[in-house]
């Protein structure tokens, strides 16, 4: 476990990371015809907003692509543009099969190898996994280069009810020099690798006698979007690279991902959930947090290069019933500097612990009551007679 105190600042953090388990969730196999058949280890249905694990994963659907050694595509295509191409792959009456008939394929002779690339998931029909995230994801694959795009969204803070898009845990899989063998009996094995991190919260006071209201949290300033190249091996790791953030239209940068609104979550001294059900989906970086040392403003952070993140969290605190911010009527919005990194595959679990934090101009909102004492002289009293 990693503590991260933020100074005194509303929250210290505990952090919890755990790599995303490389579990065996997919393979390719052949039949007795030597056909390139798939199977999938899993059978438990999840929601949209769930990561996928092998029990899940047959929600799901996947796009292969297998290639020569000489560059020839041996399935899907060599993809020249971003796009949503490769033989899908979707789980129907039992068992994993080709989505349409005509994209069988068989092993070639023992003498030619070849490459195989896997992404999840693969279409974007309605009721899919993936339904509707078709423009924030999207690969391109080629014989000497694969990339997946994507593109994060704020599926927790939308405020168009047409707006239902939700952030997907996109995966993707190697398998080298493949060919059939008895051995093997002509059966590739994917590893799925997650792209993205997960970010939960959970909360709880610094004391006992304090209580907080949480109605809203956000995360300001993360890049969302970006190019995942996969790497050259199975063993290996890929890398991002990020788009910047850009400014508005009015030059300023408008840049916040809703960890969770509209809500009274009561938090007290004792560890109280916030999105473990409803993780964060969003690209590995490294965030640079809120200096409000200087002191420098929230708008000087936004303006700042890099830019400078930080947690606005909407509540009201109470201290022995009384209130110290916010009101019974109101709740009012303190800032927290927030800087982690984050790893591809990883998920990491904040607990806020509210004692502090900042208002809008990097000033501290709540002024702890000190004391300061004094002793006074010893004055020698009247002497007086003690008669024996």
């Amino acid at each position: 476990m990693k503590k991260v105190i933020f100074g005194t600042a509303l929250a210290s953090m505990a952090l919890l990371s755990a790599c995303s388990s490389d579990n065996e969730l997919a393979n390719v196999e052949t039949t007795a015809n030597n056909a390139i058949g798939f199977h999938v280890v899993g059978n438990k249905a999840e929601t949209r907003a769930t990561p996928i694990t092998s029990t899940n994963l047959n929600k799901t659907d996947f796009k292969v692509y297998a290639f020569t050694k000489d560059g020839k595509a041996f399935m899907g295509t060599s993809d020249t543009e971003l796009a949503w191409n490769g033989i899908n792959i979707k789980y129907k009456d039992g068992k994993w099969d080709y989505a349409t008939a005509s994209d069988l394929r068989y092993w070639p002779e023992a003498t030619t190898l070849l490459d195989f690339y896997a992404v999840n998931p693969g279409t974007f029909e309605e009721g899919s996994y993936s339904e509707g995230m078709d423009g924030n994801y999207s690969w391109q694959m080629t014989p000497s280069s694969q990339k997946i795009y994507y593109s994060a969204t704020d599926e927790y803070g939308h405020t168009s009810i047409y707006d239902k898009t939700k952030n997907i845990d996109v995966m993707y899989g190697i398998a080298n020099d493949q060919k059939y063998t008895a051995e093997n009996g002509g059966k590739v094995t994917f590893q799925f690798k997650h792209i993205l991190s997960q970010v939960v919260f959970k909360a709880k006071t610094a004391l006992e006698n304090m209580e907080v209201n949480i109605k809203e949290i956000k995360i300001h300033n993360i890049k969302y979007a970006g190019n995942f190249t996969l790497p050259a091996t199975s063993t290996e790791s890929g890398t991002w690279t990020l788009n910047p953030i850009l400014p508005g239209t009015d030059g300023k940068r408008h840049n916040a991902f809703t960890v969770v609104t509209g809500k009274d979550i009561t938090v007290n001294s004792t560890v109280t959930d916030i999105s473990s059900e409803t993780p964060m989906l969003n690209t590995p970086q490294k965030l640079t947090a809120w200096d409000v040392k200087t002191p420098k403003t929230k708008e000087q952070a936004d303006a700042a290069d890099p830019t400078e993140s930080y947690l606005e969290i909407t509540c009201k605190i109470k201290q022995a019933d009384v209130y110290v911010f916010g009101s019974e009527s109101k709740y009012d919005t303190l800032y927290v500097p927030f800087g982690p990194t984050w790893e591809q595959g990883k998920r990491y679990t904040y607990t806020l612990i509210f004692g502090g934090g900042y208002n809008d101009q990097g000033l501290p909102i709540l002024q702890p009551i000190n004391f300061d004492a004094e002793v006074g002289a010893w004055e020698d009293a009247p002497g007086s007679n003690i008669d024996l």
